[in-house]
């Protein structure tokens, strides 16, 4: 009993466990954050982790930023030389052979600024000859919203020239627009692109509604006092109230002339009538025949 005390106590101090408790143990170590990112496919991109697609759509955008603002500047230059009698041919000449389609913003840009129309045409122009949808896109804006009739008009006698069915669909949604003015500008478009299409869309926007903000002249929240046959009395509220108006839209009309050859005024069942009855002839027939 005395010597296995001993051994204990002389085991417990010098550590002599079984064989296995003395063998070496393998090293284990934590990977760094950096190895974990790493090993899941992610990119240090200055201060974060990136995949390398999202990396790549990152730089892709720096260098179309970096395009534009170079657009921007070399359409200041051009713009000045524009000024220029002895400059301005070569200057316009080179306005209308831009075919970069990262030259669209910077050239929507200048077209919005620009208080000359000569110059405002010849940035629609510019934009009628680059082939994308952001072209597209600018040209339509400028058709509905530019405050200068003239400058609308270019815009959308340049888009019958890239093809009316690729610009029809826009003008065709700004016919439901909440903007009453947006839908009559629609309209005119779409008459002077001869979109026979729009027919239909354009029956039903010859009447539509919007919202209106009508006053009677008295601060909002105000009391007034009224006077009938049985006695007097207050009312209250008065000031802006809104209210929703329907309102007859002549360029529609206008367009719908245009398209068909007909007139049925505002008589939209007539128009309808009349449009079904065409639907039921050869699809050659010619919608503007009386």
């Amino acid at each position: 009993m005395l010597v296995s005390a001993l051994v204990g106590a002389a085991c417990a101090e010098h550590g002599c466990g079984d064989a296995r408790a003395e063998e070496p143990r393998e090293a284990t170590t934590t990977p760094t954050h950096a190895e974990t990112m790493a090993r899941l496919g992610f990119v240090r991109h200055g201060r974060a982790w990136r995949t390398s697609q999202e990396i790549e759509i990152i730089e892709r955008e720096e260098r179309a930023a970096a395009a534009r603002r170079d657009w921007k500047a070399r359409l200041e230059r051009l713009r000045r030389r524009l000024d220029v009698p002895t400059e301005s041919a070569a200057a316009f000449e080179e306005i209308r052979g831009i075919s970069d389609p990262l030259a669209v913003q910077p050239l929507a840009e200048a077209l919005l600024a620009e208080p000359v129309p000569r110059v405002r045409g010849i940035y629609i122009e510019a934009l009628s000859r680059i082939s994308s949808s952001d072209a597209l896109a600018s040209l339509v804006a400028v058709a509905l919203d530019h405050p200068d009739a003239e400058t609308r008009i270019a815009a959308v006698e340049r888009l019958g020239v890239i093809g009316a069915p690729l610009a029809a669909p826009p003008f065709v949604a700004a016919l439901a627009s909440a903007d009453n003015a947006q839908v009559n500008r629609a309209a005119e478009a779409l008459g002077r692109l001869g979109v026979a299409s729009a027919v239909l869309p354009l029956i039903a926007a010859l009447e539509t509604e919007h919202a209106s903000i009508v006053t009677d002249g008295r601060a909002p929240g105000s009391t007034s006092a009224t006077f009938t046959p049985s006695g007097g009395g207050f009312s209250m509220g008065g000031g802006p109230k809104r209210v929703m108006v329907k309102l007859r839209n002549d360029r529609v009309l206008e367009a719908l002339i245009a398209l068909t050859g007909m007139n049925f005024q505002w008589d939209q069942a007539a128009w309808r009538a009349w449009l079904a009855n065409e639907r039921s002839l050869p699809p050659d027939f010619d919608l503007r025949r009386g």
